[in-house]
């Protein structure tokens, strides 16, 4: 039930490629009139490359389009190939040319991503996710919630990461911190974030027979919750629990 660590998809699907590829575009190709339009057509060809699996000629394709326009999206994506490939290495290398020519804040959740989720580096994943967070990608802060939580076993931070990434309006850290108070065997404040959650996107039925059914919570304390929630969670539930 509980959410897992979430990784920005608009950049996960693609690459692969060399140790060695030149960061800047041939000067030569900056005064071609037609480099954008062919760009993007190498740009599209790579991900139909890396669709068919054919991660080589992905990489081949992702370089040349580089090389007729400067883009962040492709060095991202090279390094993500990188990875799906298991070539952590080269994935880092090509996450931090990203994120040291660009400042891009994708590159430094993919990267957070990568440390916390295939090597087990938790203390640069938190430094990037914070990063991330900082440059508004939320869900870094429900990564962190999850990284304390399960991995670290770091409650009180989990829930300082939660409580963050919910005034931002993340849904998925609303449910999360919900479970985990729940897990704490705290009613009131499981019960709290919980009832945050009808119309996002629970039904009113589902939570309260989760409330009242499964988790024994009784109507005074779910009174206090539905009053509190108001206080705690942005558009919280106003439709009362009668």
């Amino acid at each position: 039930m509980k959410y897992k660590l979430l990784k920005l998809l608009f950049l996960a699907f693609l690459f692969i490629g060399q140790s060695a590829y030149a960061i800047e575009p041939l000067s030569i190709k900056y005064v071609d009139p037609k480099a954008s339009e062919k760009a993007d057509s190498l740009y599209n060809k790579a991900h139909r490359a890396y669709s068919q699996g054919n991660y080589e000629k992905a990489i081949e394709l992702y370089r040349s389009s580089y090389e007729y326009k400067i883009s962040a999206d492709v060095l991202n994506n090279l390094a993500a190939t990188f990875e799906k490939v298991k070539d952590y290495d080269n994935a880092i290398k090509w996450y931090k040319i990203t994120i040291n020519k660009y400042q891009d804040k994708d590159a430094i959740f993919n990267l957070a991503f990568l440390y916390d989720d295939k090597l087990a580096k938790y203390n640069k994943a938190i430094e990037l996710y914070q990063q991330a967070f900082a440059k508004g990608i939320v869900t870094g802060g429900v990564n962190l919630g999850i990284l304390y939580e399960e991995k670290l076993h770091k409650i009180k931070k989990s829930i300082y990461w939660y409580k963050k990434a919910i005034k931002k309006g993340d849904i998925d850290a609303r449910k999360n911190l919900g479970l985990l108070y729940h897990q704490q065997k705290d009613k009131l404040n499981s019960a709290t974030y919980m009832i945050g959650m009808i119309g996002h996107p629970y039904t009113k039925e589902r939570v309260l027979g989760l409330l009242r059914d499964d988790w024994k919570i009784d109507e005074p304390t779910l009174k206090k919750a539905y009053e509190l929630q108001k206080t705690l969670v942005p558009n919280p539930y106003t439709g009362g629990i009668e």
